[in-house]
């Protein structure tokens, strides 16, 4: 298990201060603000920490309110605000100086056994993951500098993009809205579906964003677009794995006015769609690159 899993592994889920509060921290200090897939995987732990045993995340949703700065620590404050036979609904405020940074809602529920009722989409046909360059090839072969520095400083997920991410593209060549991944935990994670569920709510903030700008690479040319998110939603469809390989495939869906909206679907390597995403931002204007 790599440095940055255990890590992830021993700081995901808060410190219970006392029933349904929290403490947490970003586990980078010296970064500029708290990554928000972090700030989603830790408030969905936080959730999780109040809901029986037998219940596993289905759906969440996040909005992120205002940036978190990285150096104070995090409260995160749950509300149970639905406990039912088979369904259990938190809400979850994280708090930094008594204002709220993020607004979180869960829902859990009881796993249910197969019927045969039962259809989704199909992968798309990509390579696999094993013959695609690691994450480190990738920024080897870099010329200019890293726009997005999240992506390495203790990142505990292996990523193998199917085509060269926004950040490592020199060609500035326009393509269309869409961009695919094979991700997984850097190191076999404990037999908690919870705690799986964090994996992948983190790594899907890593990248989404990044196919909204696609089309527009001629035009940005060598800059780089600012950008905040203002929502994450994740909806769990099947039993999953984080730390075996799982392919995030995204689609940009528009952007207007600033304002953009992107869908992910993320399919286990035997195909079966366990998960679905989307994503709200707000865009800025485009700046001289900068790592």
């Amino acid at each position: 298990m790599s440095c940055a899993v255990t890590q992830f592994v021993e700081e995901v889920e808060p410190t219970r201060l006392k029933s349904d509060l929290f403490e947490g921290k970003s586990p980078d200090p010296d970064a500029f603000r708290v990554f928000g897939g972090w700030l989603v995987a830790q408030a969905l732990a936080a959730a999780g920490a109040t809901v029986d045993g037998d219940r596993v995340p289905h759906s969440l949703h996040a909005s992120f309110l205002r940036p978190a700065d990285a150096t104070l620590p995090l409260t995160y404050r749950v509300t149970r605000t639905l406990q039912g036979r088979t369904l259990s609904h938190r809400q979850v405020d994280v708090l930094q100086t008594d204002k709220v940074v993020v607004h979180l809602v869960a829902s859990f529920r009881v796993t249910r056994p197969e019927t045969p009722f039962d259809h989704a989409p199909s992968a798309p046909a990509v390579p696999d993951p094993t013959t695609l360059p690691t994450l480190a090839q990738r920024l080897d072969a870099l010329n200019g500098p890293l726009r997005r520095p999240q992506l390495v400083r203790r990142n505990p997920v292996d990523l193998r993009f199917v085509e060269p991410p926004t950040w490592a593209d020199e060609t500035s060549t326009a393509r269309p809205p869409h961009n695919a991944l094979w991700c997984r935990a850097d190191g076999e994670l404990p037999d908690r579906p919870l705690l799986h569920a964090c994996a992948v709510a983190y790594a899907t903030d890593l990248s989404i964003l990044d196919t909204l700008v696609l089309p527009h690479a001629a035009t940005l040319g060598r800059r780089w677009i600012p950008r905040a998110s203002l929502d994450h939603a994740i909806r769990f469809h099947r039993p999953f794995r984080a730390d075996r390989w799982w392919l995030y495939d995204q689609e940009g869906t528009t952007l207007h006015a600033a304002h953009g909206t992107v869908h992910g679907r993320i399919f286990d390597a035997a195909g079966a769609l366990f998960a679905t995403v989307s994503q709200e931002a707000l865009f800025g204007e485009p700046v001289e690159h900068r790592s």
